[in-house]
């Protein structure tokens, strides 16, 4: 598959009438079926059976998640075929290119749109082409990165598409904005206004257009309206799936790299960071832990007991991850593929025999997540490894890789659905399953997976790292562009390896990088075999105080993103996001243009520092309100740009005026021990939140948690014209509020929702 050509309209034969649902194509004619959701959330879908084959999709959306209200917007399709999304006053905000909205080129199709200078395009997932995607041309198309692109490619950036496709468009229109979310398996591209010639120059003669499509396939997708790109954001995600509230120890700080094994590397690396006073919950296992790289095995030179030495760890409060890879072993008396075989549920070749790819162990086979006794077949076995003793899966090479051999070659639904039709939505089926035999395991507990590959409604199921990303100052810069586009695409539960994946860290860009990923939703250090080691503490005493104080940061507002994490759930909130997610651009500030700063929620904003030798840089404050910085205690007028100074020890974090902002006391870094506050932080710290306990916080039962509302404390940051000192109100008892900076006049006190777990997701 060619990654960077796509279809362009000069080849399309484009719709001329509509009438009775029946849209006429040239020759042909096409049943359309266009549908009002509700909320301004509509679905578009044209059929012809006979071109177009069977529609794969495996994991249903939620259309009737909007059905209580009705819409404002219009999307019509008029008697001429042309397509339009019009707005409550009239304007139109979509409108299809005129005799050219929706076109077809062979089994390919496509919907065109004109574009003007009011517009500005955002979204489109794991992309790490910055924030804007005006005037850019991609696919959508899960890949093996380093197996798909040449090296060079992936160190600068160039390599696109990445491991996890989400069609999606974010498109801004003035004030308002619309989401497009293609309902495709295969693969889609889509064009922002490229204009892309093998000369370099521009189509004169084309009118200005966006466009989006796929090279096969039912034409299928949604458009949601609104007035803000976080009340677009807040329906894709309901409509694609809120992630369930994670384990709270999946949001603390992981340690990973390629070559830990087994019970030697894990007990260093717990022995280190209790040594060294780091909190780390998660300690990850790569392929090396596996016996010859067997799925659902494990090395018995690497472990003994393995039930028994896995207690150990999480009895010093560790949680163990193992990797899982899809490719089974072609070996005669493995059982997994021995009883995979009986089962008949591998992907077939077109000879109509088992697929045969080459990963780690050599000639493999692939189940087949597509049907549902290969879901429930590979739920089994992940239930028998979460008995053994681990606490959570991480799940690669489910792009999925096959190696040296020709993807298109596995073919789904027992050798009847070509690759196409199923390729995207492999992860998904990976990922559910998994899901649903940890949950059979544990059926109290809510567990916690990690993909390196993703699609639409992914989200329900597992968390996403960004991939094997490699150890620079660009890959540190675009990861920040790659989670805000992530969360307004719909996977919210994101994040880089730190610091960096492939080559070497220097100590410069560890700090950095451990600096602008201690926020980050997802936060895992991990390493490329025969790269240069990379703990915390192999940087020097220097570098570890400061990464060590903005890890603690993290841990001492998990109570806080725990909240997060329950409205994600709830409401489909999201969590790291650009700033034109909470705030309008204005004439001093074009927020949709800043992409290396974010939002972690409404009222922290962080302007890592992403430049190598770089000490100082201009910081956008939105808003009409104060944020205080956390590493002075000073209250800074919003709504203006700031030029801030970032020091080896710091970086730039601002924290909303008003805001409620629950935090912990102290930071655990063993099971038994709890660490005094950072300096830094003493004036927001004398009294904060309880601290939340890992081993209930990672259950379904709502009853668990709310004995912990009883012990609550609080921090209100201060009203304009306060001064910032300790006030206490109520009784000094487990149960009292504090309010930090209440002045001459009290702050008023906004009503705290629980950051407790929500009942039991479906399954």
């Amino acid at each position: 598959m060619y990654f960077n050509k796509i279809r362009h309209p000069s080849n399309f034969t484009f719709a001329s009438a509509h009438a009775n649902n029946t849209l006429s194509v040239g020759a042909k004619t096409v049943q359309t079926k266009l549908r009002e959701l509700g909320e301004d959330v509509f679905h578009l879908e044209l059929n012809d059976a006979k071109r177009w084959p069977l529609d794969a999709r495996v994991l249903p959306l939620h259309d009737d998640a909007f059905k209580a209200h009705k819409s404002q917007y219009q999307l019509a399709l008029d008697a001429t075929g042309h397509l339009a999304l019009t707005a409550p006053d009239g304007t139109e905000l979509l409108s299809g290119v005129a005799q050219a909205s929706v076109g077809v080129c062979g089994s390919a199709w496509l919907v065109q749109f004109a574009r003007n200078d009011n517009m500005r395009f955002f979204g489109q997932g794991e992309k790490t082409t910055g924030l804007e995607k005006t005037g850019k041309r991609t696919k959508f198309w899960n890949a093996d990165v380093w197996a798909d692109h040449a090296m060079h490619t992936i160190e600068n950036g160039q390599a696109d598409p990445q491991y996890a496709a989400v069609p999606y468009l974010l498109v801004r229109h003035g004030a308002r904005w619309v989401g497009i979310l293609v309902d495709h398996p295969g693969a889609v591209f889509m064009d922002t206004g490229s204009n892309w010639f093998f000369s370099g120059k521009d189509d004169q003669n084309a009118p200005p257009a966006f466009w989006f499509g796929a090279d096969e396939g039912v034409p299928a997708f949604y458009v949601i309206a609104g007035d803000s790109a976080a009340s677009v954001t807040q329906r894709l995600q309901r409509l694609v799936g809120t992630t369930p509230l994670p384990p709270l120890w999946s949001l603390g700080h992981h340690q990973c790299r390629w070559g830990y094994a087994g019970t030697k590397d894990l007990n260093a690396l717990d022995a280190g960071f209790t040594e060294h006073e780091f909190p780390a919950d998660g300690l990850w296992l790569d392929i090396d832990y596996m016996d010859r790289y067997k799925v659902f095995t494990t090395s018995p030179e690497h472990f003994g007991d393995l039930g028994a030495e896995l207690k150990k760890l999480q009895a010093n409060g560790r949680r163990i991850v193992p990797i899982l890879d899809p490719g089974v072993k072609v070996e005669e008396g493995y059982e997994v593929a021995e009883s995979g075989t009986v089962a008949g549920i591998f992907c077939h070749n077109p000879e109509g025999q088992p697929y045969v790819g080459f990963v780690w162990p050599g000639r493999t086979w692939f189940p087949d997540y597509s049907l549902p006794e290969g879901r429930d077949w590979w739920a089994t076995y992940s239930k028998a490894f979460r008995e053994s003793g681990f606490d959570g899966a991480w799940l690669d090479m489910n792009d999925p890789g096959t190696g040296a051999a020709e993807v298109d070659d596995m073919l789904f639904n027992r050798g009847t659905w070509p690759h196409w039709t199923y390729h995207n939505q492999y992860a998904v089926g990976m990922a559910q399953a998994t899901r649903d035999g940890f949950l059979a395991a544990k059926p109290d507990e809510r567990p916690f997976l990690l993909a390196r590959s993703a699609y639409t409604g992914s989200s329900r199921f597992t968390a996403l790292w960004t991939g094997d990303n490699h150890s620079n100052w660009h890959h540190l810069r675009t990861s920040i562009h790659c989670s805000m586009n992530l969360a307004l695409s719909g996977i919210p539960f994101n994040g880089p390896d730190v610091p960096g994946f492939g080559s070497h860290a220097d100590k410069e860009l560890a700090i950095a990088w451990y600096k602008a990923g201690c926020l980050f939703p997802f936060m895992r250090n991990h390493a490329n075999a025969g790269t240069a080691r990379q703990e915390p503490w192999v940087f020097g005493p220097e570098a570890l105080q400061t990464i060590r104080h903005h890890v603690r940061l993290r841990y001492k507002l998990l109570p806080y993103m725990y909240q997060l994490w329950n409205d994600q759930e709830q409401h489909g909130t999201a969590v790291m996001r650009p700033l034109f997610h909470d705030y309008a651009n204005t004439d001093a500030m074009e927020l949709d243009r800043i992409d290396d700063q974010f939002l972690i929620g409404p009222a922290i904003l962080q302007a890592p520092i992403v430049q190598q030798g770089q000490q100082q840089r201009t910081v956008a404050l939105p808003g009409t309100g104060r944020w205080m910085d956390v590493n002075t205690g000073e209250f800074l007028a919003g709504g203006r740009n700031i030029h801030v100074t970032s020091n080896a020890e710091s970086t730039p974090i601002y924290l909303k005026e008003g805001s409620l902002i629950p935090m912990q006391v102290g930071v655990r870094t063993t099971a038994a021990n709890d660490l005094a506050d950072h300096p830094a932080w003493t004036q927001l710290t004398e009294a904060n939140a309880h601290r939340l306990d890992p081993d209930d916080d990672h259950r379904f039962d709502r009853r668990e948690l709310e004995r912990h509302r009883h012990d609550r404390r609080l921090v209100v940051l201060p009203h304009p014209s306060s001064v910032p000192q300790s006030d206490t109100v109520g009784p000094r008892s487990p149960r009292r509020r504090v309010v930090a900076g209440c002045g001459a006049r009290r702050a008023r006190i906004a009503p705290c929702r629980p950051w407790t777990s929500s009942t039991r997701p479906s399954s």
